[in-house]
């Protein structure tokens, strides 16, 4: 289960996963960019990536989807990451 809330400090929509993460961004990333994403910048602490909107995803599962404040959107884009976070969850 998914948890969307907006953001307090910008236009954006943080999605958090009900349950724990520890995300390896590096094989989320290859496996998104297989689903069309531009993958901008990788760090063992944080991935940004872009379709559409601008997307922060860090480690413990947690996304920010930048630049719009439709809940509903941020949460296809984020079903969509995170059928890819699940492929490569470490725990």
């Amino acid at each position: 289960m998914l948890v969307a809330r907006p953001c307090t400090s910008m236009k954006a929509i943080n999605i958090t996963p009900r349950e724990n993460f520890d995300i390896d961004l590096e094989e989320v990333c290859e496996c998104l960019a297989e689903k069309g994403y531009q993958i901008k910048r990788v760090t063992k602490f944080l991935a940004l990536v872009r379709k559409t909107y601008d997307i922060s995803i860090f480690p413990s599962g947690k996304i920010i989807v930048k630049e719009t404040d439709d809940r509903e959107e941020a949460l296809k884009i984020a079903q969509e990451i995170y059928e890819c976070i699940k492929a490569y969850k470490v725990s």
